[in-house]
């Protein structure tokens, strides 16, 4: 188990942040705390090591669970948004001892006297993206409740955990179970997971599990593509996502076929509202014609999703033993990369969601974990890469190719893979992994996304190192977040190593003490001129 070997680590941790306008009321936040680890076994679970192994111990009726208050109203309003991102981080980030503690918490900050944070963080071994949903629902119920002094409106308590394993023992038994092994078996017989190439200067070792993140916002019109190919495709677009990183991996590491891990719900109908930990991974393993066109990729990609959905129920682990053995560490090397659609909170919470709070810090066995976030006409890619295996630049280097060469497929669908140059848009924004071309010409695929920028080699003329006082102020705020000198107007934030984590610091600061400004508007703007270009006019 991953927290054995890590009892500290805060990489399982799911915080969500939701705000309360009007008084705060303690009593209603410990009830409704209370009521909704009561009402799912999975959230009154300590997790116990004996002689045969870790076993559940679930409490039939826990002690009322604490309650941490925070009060930043005595806090200067200038200092406010800093002092509650920093909470929020740090209570984000504390570890849970699975041994004792039971796997939830919560902590109400009190911002002003009209409104309160609250804080909620369940570990991930309780709990997938699903359950979150369901918690924050039914927390929000029991909170009006309280309120309100009426019952709440909820329906009876859904089956337990407990239920789940049961009913998966008794379906993944004789020929069901038979005709899942011989599927995966038959599928992943040999199989090592893909990877993108590692920086040619790594310096892997066995116990290096610290990771980090670079993300992305799909520029309007590249997402627009996504959602329209996907439609005329008859498809998804998490599945033209996917696609697209499969070519990828085809074309940096000149593989025929491409296995990558993802994540599936696990949830029949009955336990749809069940918490627990019951998304399971499965591998989509990929045959990548490079003389194809990616119209006809995507369609053998998009039939092999389906099969592995097909498929789903037996649990990873007991795929892994019935190809490798219950040996410690076997099958390690079947998922390298994760790509996988991230869950929808879909929350009904009765107040306001804060989509800027900062992330938790993310580590653990993978070498690449690609997070994607369809939102309406909005798609976001969230990627946590290994520091064993990639620096932050070499990261934000295939961050950047896989938007280019999304760009190029989405742009000439049925021209061959091939014919598109692709090995040249790695070559040029990941030189670490990737010796340039022989023949040293630019790559001929533009992205469509964004001109060179201001300051570049690739646009000299426009060349002026001079900062102005706005950037100067910038530039000396995310030099102190990023522990890094910022000094050209072409410098990026998430390409000197900012990611989610710290850009909400970065933005209260900006707020703080330069202009208005947000994270939406940081994302869509990384660049220290670009992103001044866009602030209001200064305080």
């Amino acid at each position: 188990m991953f927290w054995k070997l890590n009892p500290t680590s805060p990489a399982y941790n799911i915080p969500e942040v939701i705000h309360f306008d009007g008084e705060f009321d303690p009593a209603a936040v410990q009830f409704a705390l209370d009521e909704t680890v009561r009402r799912h076994e999975a959230l009154r679970t300590t997790f116990r090591e004996t002689e045969s192994g870790v076993v559940q111990v679930v409490s039939p009726d826990p002690l009322p669970m604490p309650v941490k208050v925070t009060d930043l109203r005595g806090v200067p309003e200038t200092e406010r948004a800093d002092r509650l991102a920093a909470t929020l981080y740090d209570e984000a980030n504390a570890p849970f001892d699975l041994a004792t503690d039971l796997p939830v918490r919560l902590t109400a900050i009190r911002v002003t006297d009209a409104r309160t944070s609250v804080l909620l963080v369940v570990h991930h071994i309780v709990c997938d993206g699903t359950s979150i949903a369901c918690l924050l629902k039914e927390y929000a119920a029991f909170y009006r409740a309280a309120r309100e002094d009426t019952p709440p409106d909820l329906p009876p308590a859904p089956p337990g955990y407990t239920e789940v394993v049961r009913q998966q023992l008794a379906a993944l038994s004789g020929p069901n179970l038979r005709e899942e092994l011989d599927y995966w078996r038959d599928r992943l017989t040999g199989v090592r997971g893909s990877a993108l190439p590692r920086d040619r200067d790594s310096r892997p070792t066995a116990n290096s599990l610290r990771t980090d993140a670079v993300s992305t916002v799909l520029e309007p019109e590249l997402a627009a593509a996504v959602l329209e190919h996907a439609r005329r495709a008859r498809t998804t677009p998490f599945a033209v996502l996917l696609c697209a990183m499969q070519v990828m991996i085809a074309i940096g590491t000149s593989e025929d076929e491409v296995a990558l891990g993802t994540v599936t719900s696990g949830r029949p109908r009955r336990f749809a509202a069940t918490v627990g930990m019951l998304a399971n991974t499965v591998v989509i393993k990929s045959a990548i014609d490079r003389a194809a066109s990616f119209a006809a990729v995507l369609d053998d990609v998009s039939l092999d999703v389906m099969d592995a959905l097909d498929y789903q129920d037996l649990p990873y682990s007991r795929v892994i033993a019935e190809l490798h053995g219950s040996g410690r560490g076997q099958g390690d090397d079947l998922v390298r990369t994760m790509f996988v659609a991230a869950a929808s909170s879909g929350r009904d919470a009765g107040a306001k969601r804060d989509y800027e709070i900062p992330a938790y810090r993310v580590e653990g066995p993978f070498e690449l974990i690609v997070l994607c976030h369809v939102m309406g006409e909005v798609v976001a890619l969230d990627w946590e890469f290994a520091l064993r295996s990639y620096s932050r630049e070499t990261a934000a280097g295939y961050r950047d190719a896989y938007r280019e060469i999304l760009a190029a497929l989405l742009r000439d669908p049925d021209a061959p893979i091939d014919s598109l140059k692709l090995t040249d848009v790695l070559a040029r924004l990941v030189p670490n992994a990737y010796p340039p071309s022989a023949a040293g010409a630019p790559n001929s695929v533009t992205s469509g996304v964004e001109p060179p920028a201001a300051g570049t080699s690739d646009n000299p003329a426009a060349d002026d190192a001079v900062l102005s006082p706005v950037e100067e102020a910038v530039a000396a705020i995310w030099s102190e977040i990023l522990d890094i000198p910022v000094t050209a107007p072409s410098d990026n934030f998430f390409q000197l190593g900012g990611h989610s984590m710290v850009a909400s610091r970065a933005v209260a600061l900006v707020r703080r003490k330069v202009a208005p400004a947000t994270m939406r508007l940081l994302f869509d703007h990384p660049e220290l001129r670009d992103f001044c270009a866009q602030l209001p006019t200064t305080r």
